[in-house]
Order: C-alpha cells, then structure tokens, then sequence
C-alpha cells in the first residue's frame, strides 16, 4: 500500500505540478502580450510599457518572499512539491493549514506530523481532494457573479457605497474565522500571532512617517519571519 511519503515524493506528482506551472506561466505570457498589443494600439509607448513591466517586476519581488517563506512552513506538513503548487497556483498558507490541521484527528491522527510521518496514500489523497476542491468554492461564485460584482464595487468607489461595507464585512469574516482559531486551539500560535500582529503595527506606523511608505512593501514578509523566529523563544520559554 503506498504511503504519504510515496505520493509527496514521487516523480509522477513532480511532472503534472511542473507541467500545470508551465501551462500557466505560457497562459500569462500570451495575455501579457495581448496586454502589450492592446495598449500599443491606444498610444501607449513602448518605452512607457517596459518602465511600467520593470517597476511591476521589482515591486512583486519582496511581497513574494511572504509566499516562499509560507512554502518553507507548509512543507513540512505537506511536502515540497505539494505545497508548491497549492501556493504557486490558487491557495493560501492558512487555508493548506487549516485543512491539514482539521483532518489530521479526524484520520486519527494527533497532530499533522503525526499525519505526514503515518498517513496512507488514500488518507493524503483526500487532504490533497478536500484542498482542491476547497478551493473551487470561489470561482463557483465568481463565474456566474463575479462581473456584476466587480462593476457595482467599481461604481460605488469614493462614495458612501456598499464597497466599504463589502470590504470590511470580509475582513471581518476572515478574523471571524481565523483568529479564535489561533487564540484558543494552541499557545504557541497564539503568542506567534501576537507577535507577528504586533511587529505588522509597527511596521504600518513607520510606514505612515514621511519617506518611509516602501516599508508598505515588507510589512507581511516581515511581520511573517518575526513570527517565525519568536517561535523558537516561546518554546524555549514555556
């Protein structure tokens, strides 16, 4: 019977998450011409293009180091080439872990190290299944719902519309969802939230000083690996 270790590390998994990457960066290639073509034709210079493609291309640098530094976090629960592709593709480290975490007892297991060190193949198949189609949630919403959507937020921006309520009621969801989570299932997530909420306020006060808004830029990166760090103390401390 094959194992978890048989499914995370085999070759098979490795090309078809290789090939799904390579099919979506060859999707985002085209349109990103077509992007070109289109605003070639409505007098953009091609100088413009390419300042705007390079800034673009420098901006996204550090915002993404939140998402490598997530991958190395859920990897060790979920493997490497998995969590490659949940994180490459559609997901989020708190969604993955959040799964993980709520399936791991269910299976019979105490923890999701437990899970990764004993878990049949059929047991992750279904915690890859329930991350996948987890997932899909979204666009069954979006797809019939999602234009409207986007045009009524769009009309109502700068005003008093439902956008501002739209937006904060999703905020308030997420903390809804999360936070008790973190608060009440685990002390040391709790003290690593606190922490990383606390760094993530200080970062946003600096970054509201004059000359100091690039810090915008690094507020979740850091905020992420102080977390981390702090980690290692609270489990040294208690």
């Amino acid at each position: 019977m094959a194992t978890i270790k048989d499914i995370i590390n085999s070759p098979l998994l490795l090309a078809l998450v290789c090939g799904g990457l390579l099919y979506i960066t060859a999707f985002s290639v085209v349109y990103l011409l077509k992007a070109r073509k289109r605003a070639l034709e409505m007098g953009i210079s091609a100088k413009e293009i390419s300042d705007i493609i390079k800034s673009s291309l420098i901006f996204s640098v550090v915002p993404s180091l939140s998402i490598v530094i997530g991958l190395v976090a859920l990897a060790a629960s979920l493997g490497t080439v998995w969590s490659w592709w949940r994180l490459s593709v559609i997901g989020s480290l708190s969604f993955e872990t959040q799964i993980a975490s709520n399936l791991a007892p269910t299976m019979g297991f105490a923890t999701t190290t437990e899970l990764m060190e004993k878990a049949t193949g059929e047991q992750f198949g279904v915690v890859m299944i329930l991350m996948s189609v987890g997932m899909l949630a979204g666009f069954a919403i979006l797809l019939p719902f999602g234009k409207k959507l986007m045009t009524s937020v769009d009309k109502s921006k700068g005003g008093n519309g439902w956008s501002n309520v739209l937006s904060g009621c999703f905020m308030l969801t997420l903390l809804a969802v999360y936070v008790p989570l973190l608060l009440i299932c685990d002390t040391y997530q709790a003290l690593v939230m606190v922490t990383g909420l606390i760094v993530a306020i200080v970062l946003g006060i600096f970054a509201k000083k004059p000359g100091m808004a690039w810090l915008n830029n690094f507020i979740m990166a850091g905020s992420m690996i102080v977390a981390m760090v702090s980690a290692l103390l609270w489990t040294s401390i208690f």
